[in-house]
């Protein structure tokens, strides 16, 4: 398969896709010129429009009710990403498409959230499409790796058993996070992910996963627990020790 006229794996054709479509989607109605055979009704505005409102409007207006389905996932109106895909497809398979992305990648507000999910897409993105993200984007240094939320290394392999870490955690083991002022919660969430770090190695999303949690749960927990530890004055979150377990 071709990306930008160039020869590129399946691998970076799906990158390519969603670091353009999210350009794409960002940028809107930049891109509305590239429908071939544009309908009475514009379900991609309408989908982009959704976006736009505030959490609670969003996700009443994109009907599916979840909170995930943001820039980063298609549109579940299938006639919005029939024609969203059209247009990515399009840029990608024209032999100029380099110039077209660029204007839109340009025009990326830097605070926009697609903006972020471009560079979350750019390191794994083809050599022409990075080559394209270079020339049109200005990324801070810190951008440059791939983001680490909460890194939590297997500290404790072979000495904490996996099984016994239920979600939420027992009320004994929570003890250390019923003094700190945040959502008691979003705490024992967090850190009954974190213990399945440290007796695994597993990424956070894999340590939900074997937990039951959400990713949905999991995203809200991430955030909540974020903004929390940046508040002015606030240590850094600690999971309960092994020792009171």
């Amino acid at each position: 398969m071709t990306s930008l006229g160039q020869q590129v794996s399946a691998q970076w054709f799906f990158n390519d896709v969603r670091a353009t479509a999210s350009a794409v989607r960002g940028t809107w109605p930049l891109a509305r010129g590239l429908i071939a055979e544009p309908g009475p009704t514009d379900p991609v505005a309408a989908h982009i429009e959704a976006l736009r409102r505030p959490h609670p409007q969003r996700t009443a207006a994109l009907g599916d009710g979840r909170v995930a389905r943001t820039f980063g996932h298609p549109p579940s109106d299938p006639l919005a990403a029939a024609d969203l895909m059209a247009i990515t497809v399009a840029i990608l398979d024209d032999l100029a498409g380099h110039h077209t992305l660029a204007q839109f990648l340009a025009a990326l507000p830097s605070t926009s959230t697609a903006h972020i999910r471009l560079r979350q897409h750019a390191q794994h993105c083809s050599p022409a499409m990075n080559a394209v993200i270079r020339r049109s984007v200005r990324f801070p240094r810190k951008a440059a790796g791939p983001p680490a939320l909460f890194p939590q290394p297997a500290t404790h392999r072979g000495r904490l058993d996996p099984r016994v870490i239920s979600t939420p955690l027992p009320d004994r083991w929570a003890v250390p996070l019923d003094e700190l002022n945040a959502s008691n919660r979003q705490l024992r969430r967090d850190a009954a992910i974190r213990l399945v770090q440290m007796a695994t190695g597993r990424s956070r999303r894999s340590a939900a996963l074997y937990l039951g949690i959400p990713l949905g749960s999991l995203q809200s927990a991430t955030v909540s627990i974020r903004a929390w530890q940046k508040e002015p004055g606030r240590r850094r979150t600690r999971v309960p020790s092994i020792a009171s377990l």
